[in-house]
This record gives C-alpha cells, sequence and structure tokens, in this order.
C-alpha cells in the first residue's frame, strides 16, 4: 500500500490581475485565491547566461489535495513566504481525484 504524502507546507495561490495604478490606469499585479498545504518536491534546476548576467531555473513538483473548488491553473503561481512558484502544469496524480500535482518554475516571474 503506498502511503500518503506528507503535506507540510502552506502555500497561498495567486491568479493574474489588474490592479489600480493610482493615475486612473491598470497595472498588472497577482490576486490571493486560497491557502493549501502542500508538499514540495524539487525536480531539477538549469542555469543559463541571458546578456551578461547568468540565471537559475529551478523545477519543483507541488502536490495538493485535489480542491473541490478553486483548482490551480497553469497562469497561477504558489507563494511560500518570499519565493515564488509559477505553475505551468497541473494534472490528476493518480486519476481518483484526490491529490492534483503542479508542475512549477521557481522565480519571479511576471503575469
Amino acid at each position: 500500500m503506498r502511503s500518503l504524502p506528507l503535506l507540510r507546507r502552506r502555500a497561498r495561490l495567486e491568479a493574474p490581475t489588474e490592479l489600480p495604478d493610482g493615475s486612473g490606469g491598470m497595472v498588472p499585479g497577482w490576486l490571493p485565491v486560497a491557502d493549501h498545504w502542500i508538499a514540495l518536491m524539487p525536480v531539477s534546476g538549469q542555469e543559463a547566461w541571458e546578456g551578461a548576467r547568468e540565471t537559475a531555473t529551478i523545477t519543483h513538483r507541488i502536490l495538493l489535495r485535489c480542491p473541490r473548488t478553486l483548482r490551480p491553473r497553469p497562469d497561477q503561481r504558489f507563494v511560500i513566504d518570499t519565493r515564488i512558484f509559477t505553475i505551468r502544469a497541473v494534472f490528476d496524480r493518480d486519476g481518483r481525484g484526490r491529490f492534483l500535482t503542479c508542475l512549477t518554475e521557481e522565480g519571479p516571474h511576471e503575469p
């Protein structure tokens, strides 16, 4: 029998939105959607050069109980303290609707 995953970290799910800029216009921003208990697992990392600066892409797998509403989507992100995990793909872990797996990229990605 497979053991249940340990969902030990609290993460805030955020969705992209437009926020007022104070001058009558709008700017891209993020709106909190829901909080989830998750398991965070590093998957891989990659370093590259962009111009004269080195950048790193770290991908993670985030596992959470499958919510009945407000399911994560690829245009959203998870935030844990100061770390940002942009969702790239979401799928049902075992096809039974109990857990979702989100493949993410860590870093300050814009909406």
